[in-house]
C-alpha cells in the first residue's frame, strides 16, 4: 500500500440546530472549525479530503475555495447526518487505501492521532480502525474501501455505528493520547469547554496519564514525576504571586512528563522529543533541560529552571533539600572525579535557581509545608 493514499470525509452539512452559531465557522484560533479539521487532515498527509455541504453550503464552500479540498453538496441534508456520510462515500477516489470518517464538530482532533491511525492500518490487517481514550471509542473510525457499498445500501438506521458494527470481528481499537476524540459541540458549552481545551497549550492531566501509561512508564517513577509536580506548582505560584506570569497547565505537564523516558539513553532529548512528535513543543523544550541546564543570574527566571529544580529537589518521591541531595551525590562519586564536577555543576546551578526565587518572592526559600499544594 502506498502509505499517502488516504482518504477522508468531513461531514459538514448539518443546520447546527442546538448550537448557538454555525458549527463550521465557529472560530479556533485564526481558523473556523471546518478548517481546522482539513487543516489537521492536510498535515497528517491525507490527499483526498471531501468536505460535504448543506446548509450554509456556499459560505463552507467559499472558506473552503483555497484549501485543495472538494466540496460535494448533499441535497438530501434535511434526512440527516447519514445521507451526508454516503453522499461522502460516493464521491472517494476508487484508489484510495482507506478513508477516514469525521464530522466537522469534533475539530481539534491532533496530527498525531491520525498518524498512528495509519500506521495501525497499514499493518493490523483489520478493516476498521477506532482510536479510543482511556477505553472509549471516539473519531474519526479509519475504513477499509470494501465497507463502502455497504455504507452506501444501508437504510441508515442507526447511522454509521450500526453498519460498522456487524464487523466487529473486523475492527481494532487503537489507544492515543488525544481527549478530543470524544470532544463534539453540539451546544454552545461544548463549544465553550473546546476552546478552553483549544487554549490549554499543553497534555491535560487525564492525556498526561495515557501518555505515561502508554509509555510503559514504571509506577515508581510515575509518583516521582507527581511530586517533582507538586513542587514545581508551588514555585510557580510563589513566582506568579509577585508579578510572574507562568501557564500553570504547561508546567504541571512537563513536571509530570519530564521523566518520560526515564530508563533511556539521553532521556531527557528522548522524552523533548516524544512531546514534540505529539504536538507538545513547548512542553518538550522545558522537559530537554531537566538534567543540565544553562542558568545566567542575571536573566530572568524561565520555566525550564523552575523544573530543574524541582526535580532537583526530590529524591525518589520525597522532598530534599539540595544540600542534602549534594551531599549524598558527593560521598557516592567522592573517587569518580568526571562525574563528581557534573554533579557539582548541577547542584550550583539548582542553587542559582533557588537565589533567583528567593531574589523575587524577597522571602526565605521556604517550599515545603505540611500541605503542598496538590498538582490538580
Amino acid at each position: 500500500m502506498k502509505k499517502d493514499n488516504f482518504g477522508a470525509i468531513v461531514i459538514s452539512a448539518g443546520y447546527s440546530s442546538r448550537m448557538k452559531g454555525f458549527k463550521p465557522l465557529l472560530k479556533f484560533g485564526e481558523y473556523t472549525a471546518v478548517e481546522n479539521v482539513v487543516n489537521t487532515l492536510k498535515a497528517s498527509g491525507i490527499n483526498n479530503i471531501i468536505v460535504v455541504v448543506g446548509h450554509r453550503a456556499n459560505e463552507i464552500i467559499e472558506t473552503l475555495k483555497d484549501s485543495g479540498v472538494k466540496c460535494v453538496k448533499n441535497e438530501n441534508y434535511s434526512e440527516g447526518m447519514f445521507s451526508s456520510i454516503v453522499t461522502g462515500v460516493k464521491a472517494l477516489d476508487d484508489t484510495i487505501d482507506g478513508f477516514f470518517m469525521l464530522p466537522v464538530d469534533i475539530p481539534l482532533v491532533k496530527k498525531h492521532t491520525i498518524e498512528k491511525l495509519k500506521r495501525e492500518y497499514l499493518k493490523c490487517n483489520k478493516g476498521i480502525i477506532y482510536p479510543s481514550f482511556k477505553f472509549e471509542l471516539g473519531h474519526p473510525p479509519l475504513i477499509h474501501p470494501k465497507y463502502k457499498n455497504e455504507i452506501i445500501n444501508s437504510n441508515g438506521e442507526g447511522g454509521l455505528k450500526r453498519v460498522l458494527e456487524k464487523y466487529k470481528r473486523d475492527s481494532i481499537n487503537i489507544p492515543v493520547c488525544d481527549k478530543s476524540i470524544l470532544m463534539d459541540m453540539d451546544t454552545r458549552q461544548d463549544y465553550d469547554k473546546l476552546l478552553e481545551y483549544y487554549h490549554f497549550n499543553s497534555p491535560t492531566i487525564e492525556e498526561c496519564y495515557c501518555i505515561l501509561g502508554l509509555y510503559d512508564v514504571p509506577y515508581n517513577i510515575i509518583r516521582h514525576c507527581e511530586e517533582v509536580a507538586k513542587i514545581a506548582l508551588e514555585i510557580l505560584k510563589k513566582l506568579n504571586e509577585r508579578g510572574c506570569n507562568f501557564n500553570k497547565n504547561v508546567m504541571r505537564a512537563s513536571a509530570l512528563l519530564h521523566d518520560l523516558a526515564r530508563n533511556q539513553k539521553d532521556h531527557a532529548e528522548v522524552g523533548a522529543k516524544i512531546l514534540k512528535d505529539l504536538g507538545y513543543e513547548k512542553v518538550g523544550k522545558i522537559i530537554s533541560t531537566h538534567m543540565d541546564i544553562e542558568v545566567h543570574e542575571n536573566s530572568p527566571i524561565t520555566e525550564n529552571e523552575i523544573l530543574y529544580l524541582a526535580d532537583k529537589l526530590v529524591k525518589e518521591d520525597k522532598y530534599v533539600e539540595l544540600q542534602e541531595r549534594f551531599s549524598e551525590y558527593s560521598m557516592k562519586f567522592c573517587e569518580d572525579n568526571l562525574t563528581l564536577k557534573k554533579v557539582e555543576k548541577r547542584f550550583e546551578d539548582a542553587e542559582k535557581i533557588q537565589e533567583k526565587i528567593v531574589k523575587l518572592t524577597g522571602e526565605k526559600f521556604d517550599l515545603y509545608p505540611e500541605e503542598l499544594l496538590s498538582y490538580e
